[in-house]
């Protein structure tokens, strides 16, 4: 797995990994040490944010022969067949799930061991906001919302571990289009909580299918389409940290070789997960020393808004 301290600079994570350059200036580390360590008292998911001194690039991969695509710990491991992180699999089984009566969930994430980690649930609130349903039950079932603004200026916010979060460079879920080369995850303050699209949001008793209850200030702002106020409610919340704690880079579909001899296959790269990581907590799907628990629940984010845009970008 490719790590670094929390010295490394900002472009690690807005440019493709280049194996040959390991070497950072000194101005741009102390610009990324200024930027987030200069405040001890921050915590991120229960964590101080010193504690974040690793840094995954986590290839986004898949092949000729499987449906489905695989997050790799490193470029090594996909070369050399090692499991994969996470697989997010089709939704192949469609036919036998109406046999079944079953609703198909619009995700199915399996973690290393090929256990079910994260299902995810699609669901339209009204005409601009839609929302996702994460559960994950090797996480005690904890349960995520992903809440969609679909206005013009399209953002998803959700909550996890006790910090809010906002997600930038998606094209929403009611546009036709999607062609969003980046989305990029940041920590929001605390007193933005009021402001988010998730503040209040719990069950809707009055509605049979547990619809979500969403009423807040930017709820409402989306719903009477006020534009020019949801931008300036928008604009005026400013991240916890100037730097995403993860993002996603799309980079196409491009067919490599990897290996040689018996190793050798053929396969399809679509993208890097770059994400910082605490690596404190125990995890319960991965060794010691690996993408901890709470890195991977923002991979499981990151893959599902990836399938939102690649669907609609593929017209399925």
């Amino acid at each position: 797995m490719e790590r670094t301290t929390s010295r490394e600079s900002t472009h690690t994570l807005t440019d493709p990994p280049d194996n040959n350059n390991n070497h950072l200036s000194h101005d741009n580390e102390s610009l990324f040490s200024q930027d987030t360590l200069i405040n001890p008292t921050i915590t991120i998911m229960n964590q101080n944010i010193s504690n974040y001194t690793r840094i995954h690039s986590l290839p986004l991969v898949s092949n000729f022969l499987h449906t489905g695509v695989n997050l790799y710990k490193s470029w090594d491991d996909v070369v050399n067949n090692k499991d994969p992180i996470l697989t997010r699999t089709s939704s192949k089984n469609i036919i036998s799930s109406l046999i079944q009566f079953k609703a198909m969930p619009f995700v199915t994430i399996y973690d290393s061991k090929k256990q079910e980690f994260c299902t995810v649930d699609f669901k339209i609130h009204s005409n601009h906001i839609t929302y996702y349903t994460l559960r994950f039950p090797s996480l005690d079932g904890f349960t995520l919302y992903l809440v969609n603004n679909n206005s013009s200026n399209p953002t998803v916010d959700f909550e996890y571990m006790g910090s809010l979060f906002r997600i930038r460079g998606v094209t929403g879920t009611t546009t036709m289009l999607g062609t969003s080369p980046e989305i990029k995850v940041y920590v929001m303050s605390p007193e933005s909580r009021e402001n988010m699209l998730t503040f209040g949001v719990g069950d809707d008793e009055r509605q049979l299918k547990r619809k979500l209850k969403i009423d807040n200030r930017l709820s409402r702002l989306i719903h009477n389409q006020d534009q020019r106020k949801i931008n300036d409610l928008l604009n005026n919340e400013k991240p916890l940290v100037n730097i995403p704690i993860a993002r996603y880079f799309d980079q196409g579909d491009v067919k490599m070789k990897t290996g040689d001899g018996q190793k050798k296959k053929n396969v399809i790269k679509h993208g890097t997960i770059k994400i910082f990581d605490h690596g404190l907590t125990t995890t319960t799907t991965t060794e010691n020393n690996d993408v901890s628990d709470d890195m991977l629940v923002l991979c499981c984010v990151l893959l599902v808004l990836r399938e939102q845009e690649y669907r609609k970008f593929k017209s399925s």
